[in-house]
C-alpha cells in the first residue's frame, strides 16, 4: 500500500476552512480511496477531525483505511489528530479504535459548525489518536 499526494489546498479557502492534503491510497497500483488531512489545532477540527477517509465499496473490509492511516504518520509533525464519525458509521468505527484513538465523547454538531456537515449529520464521535 502507499498513499500518493494528489493535492495540497491551502489557498481561496472558504472561511472557517483550513489547509488540507489530498492523498490517494493505492493497494498493487489500484486506487482503492482516498484520505484526506486537515492542517489546524484540535479545536478547529473537534467536529469534523483531522482525518477523513473514503475507501471505494469494492475494496472494503480489508482494513485499507487504517493502514493508511499508520502510513501517514510518516507525513505529518502532529502528536494529536483529533477523529471522528457518525455513531451510524461502524466501520469508521472499527478503524479508529483500531488505531487505539481514545474516545472524549458524542456531542450533537453546534449550530455555528452546520455548514460544514450535511442534514443527515446530527453528531459525532470524537476521539483524540495520539500519534
Amino acid at each position: 500500500m502507499k498513499l500518493q499526494l494528489l493535492e495540497y489546498i491551502d489557498q481561496n479557502l472558504p472561511e472557517g476552512f483550513t489547509p488540507y492534503s489530498i492523498y490517494q491510497i493505492f493497494v498493487c497500483n489500484q486506487e482503492v480511496g482516498r484520505l484526506t488531512f486537515r492542517e489546524g489545532t484540535l479545536e478547529e477540527h473537534y467536529y469534523d477531525g483531522h482525518i477523513g477517509y473514503h475507501i471505494e465499496e469494492e475494496y472494503r473490509g480489508h482494513h485499507y483505511a487504517y493502514q493508511a492511516c499508520l502510513l501517514l504518520q510518516q507525513h505529518l509533525q502532529f502528536h494529536q489528530v483529533i477523529l471522528t464519525c457518525d455513531p451510524q458509521n461502524l466501520a469508521s468505527l472499527r478503524t479508529i479504535q483500531k488505531l487505539g484513538a481514545r474516545y472524549l465523547e458524542t456531542k450533537t454538531i453546534p449550530s455555528s459548525q452546520r455548514r460544514f456537515f450535511t442534514k443527515d449529520e446530527k453528531e459525532k464521535m470524537i476521539f483524540i489518536w495520539e500519534i
